[in-house]
């Protein structure tokens, strides 16, 4: 009898990829992607952040972790070495799951001068949603390890370096404390102690429906001014 061949999916492996040239002596600045994707999908916030005249002398990177079969603390572990190796000061910026594995990096001892985060689910994705994989399952808010990491006393001491923006919409339906995927008060850490800054950004649907556009949103410069206002600031 001829046996069923069985198939495992596996991880990718973390890796890091600079965009532009890395010969700045000033810093840099990493831009870590969320759920479901990859480096590629920062491109267009980090060519608008590396466009500031503030960033001159900066370098900038686009890693690309797994975020699927693993969960953040996996991640993080894996990207961690990659990070530890770039110039000094650091910046991270992270975007949905991204702020979390930066969040779990910190933890974990890396250095930085600041994180800054989009859309990140702190304190967990909307209770509504999903989560068919290790990786959607770790940033749930019923998640053991964001409990851990939320509360370790290594990374809480380090969160006077945050600055947390999260969006809100209103649409058809009225006004959404939320951005369809996460929740405002968890993207701006609420409830997780004093932090550098934490402001939000509405968007208006003018009658139409957002569904989760909104949190696509946290990945387009075009709607992210108060970002790249806080992000020229951490480069002078």
């Amino acid at each position: 009898m001829a046996h069923a061949a069985s198939f495992r999916v596996q991880p990718r492996a973390a890796s890091i990829r600079s965009f532009g040239p890395t010969s700045g002596k000033r810093g840099s600045c990493v831009l870590l992607h969320g759920w479901d994707a990859d480096g590629s999908s920062m491109n267009a916030l980090c060519a608008a952040l590396q466009a500031l005249p503030e960033a001159a002398g900066w370098n900038f990177y686009v890693p690309t972790y797994e975020t699927h079969a693993e969960t953040f603390v996996v991640a993080a572990n894996d990207l961690l070495p990659n990070v530890q190796t770039l110039l000094s000061p650091v910046v991270l910026v992270g975007y949905s799951e991204g702020g979390i594995v930066s969040r779990q990096m910190i933890a974990d001892g890396l250095n930085v001068t600041a994180l800054v985060t989009i859309c990140s689910p702190h304190l967990g994705i909307g209770a509504w949603l999903p989560t068919p994989d290790p990786g959607s399952s770790s940033v749930s808010p019923f998640s053991p390890e964001l409990k851990v990491l939320n509360g370790s006393a290594a990374e809480s001491a380090q969160r006077h370096l945050y600055h947390c923006f999260g969006i809100s919409c209103t649409d058809l339906w009225g006004d959404h404390p939320d951005d369809g995927v996460v929740p405002l008060k968890s993207a701006l850490a609420e409830g997780l102690g004093d932090i550098a800054e934490r402001a939000s950004i509405h968007l208006d649907y003018n009658g139409h429906i957002a569904g989760w556009d909104p949190h696509l949103r946290g990945m387009d410069p075009n709607y992210l001014q108060p970002v790249l206002d806080t992000c020229a600031k951490l480069f002078k």
